[in-house]
């Protein structure tokens, strides 16, 4: 079992929105969400194991408009949203004109949250596709502080 507990990345995110989000940190997983990403049809790669040695198995919840919403990159959600099909994230990438990793879920409307190869996050679902940010700890804050661009490609 290769689980994660200490992840200075993910503490640090927390750290900086503690006043303005809740955090829920699990233990990850790499190996069992290698399975969950294999069995519904998607490459384990290199990038997607060190994006969830960080940030894997967490959800980050806040308040927005008259309640609250959430992003989480737990793998049980994120292979039961949507948006989870490995030919959706294929055409969402080519939409972006990138190769993409499918590594979260967000909001009621289960956006796919992808992070590209040049390390830009965006949140693509049946309205279309939008750019967040550069970074994914870069890309929670701003959606916590509701401070991206929201336009649809």
């Amino acid at each position: 079992m290769s689980e994660n507990t200490a992840r200075p990345g993910l503490e640090e995110l927390r750290d900086s929105l503690a006043d303005r989000a809740r955090f829920e940190i699990h233990p990850s997983d790499v190996e069992q969400a290698r399975q969950r990403y294999e069995e519904e049809g998607f490459e384990f790669t290199a990038g997607l194991r060190e994006f969830l040695q960080t940030y894997g198995e967490f959800t980050v919840t806040w308040s927005y408009r008259f309640g609250e919403t959430f992003l989480t990159t737990s793998a049980e959600e994120t292979m039961d949203s949507a948006h989870s099909l490995p030919r959706s994230i294929g055409i969402f990438g080519k939409r972006i004109g990138s190769p993409v990793l499918l590594v979260g879920t967000a909001f009621d409307t289960q956006e796919a949250v992808l992070l590209a190869d040049d390390g830009d996050v965006y949140l693509a679902g049946d309205a279309g596709i939008q750019r967040v940010a550069n970074g994914f700890g870069d890309a929670v804050r701003a959606l916590v502080e509701g401070a991206w661009d929201k336009t649809f490609f």
